[in-house]
């Protein structure tokens, strides 16, 4: 234990106490999505959280059935954020739920009726059906990018450091 001593008034002052910060395992785990239209299409068609939220369903009980759409997934920004022609948002799941809801989203086309509202009654439209196709998307999701930290995914590390070096 080393003890400090100052020269002006000769008074001893106490040990500094050692404080240890712990960071855990991360209960949630963040994805950075991207809904691409193909072909795709100006201007976009309105996509709602809801038709999001019903398309993860709609993908989650095709891949890996009906106990897989249990899986709890957070919208936590998809506000329209319209990124080269494409929606982009970040979604919040499970840290065990990651490997599937990812796995899902990847392998996952469906197609969309652009001129209907893009809600739970259009999606998955049947192409086969003897209509006018031409108002029908084919649509897929992309993982842009994951972190277990949300801060993770605000900013491009990248492009952050390219601003310092600017100003």
């Amino acid at each position: 234990m080393e003890v400090e001593r100052r020269e002006e008034n000769s008074t001893i002052l106490s040990p500094k106490k050692l404080t240890k910060y712990t960071i855990t395992t991360p209960e949630w785990h963040y994805l950075k999505i991207k809904l691409n239209f193909d072909p795709p299409t100006t201007p976009l068609p309105p996509v709602s959280s809801l038709s999001l939220r019903t398309l993860f369903t709609r993908a989650l009980t095709e891949s890996f059935g009906i106990v897989a759409s249990g899986i709890h997934i957070d919208i936590l920004d998809w506000n329209g954020e319209v990124h080269d022609s494409n929606y982009v948002g970040i979604i919040r799941v499970q840290k065990e739920d990651l490997t599937t809801l990812w796995s899902t989203l990847t392998l996952f086309s469906a197609t969309l009726d652009i001129l209907n509202d893009t809600s739970a009654s259009s999606v998955g439209t049947n192409i086969e059906d003897g209509n006018d196709n031409s108002n029908l998307k084919e649509v897929n999701f992309q993982v842009l990018d994951n972190s277990p930290y949300l801060m993770g995914l605000i900013n491009d590390s990248r492009e952050w450091t390219k601003q310092l070096l600017i100003i």
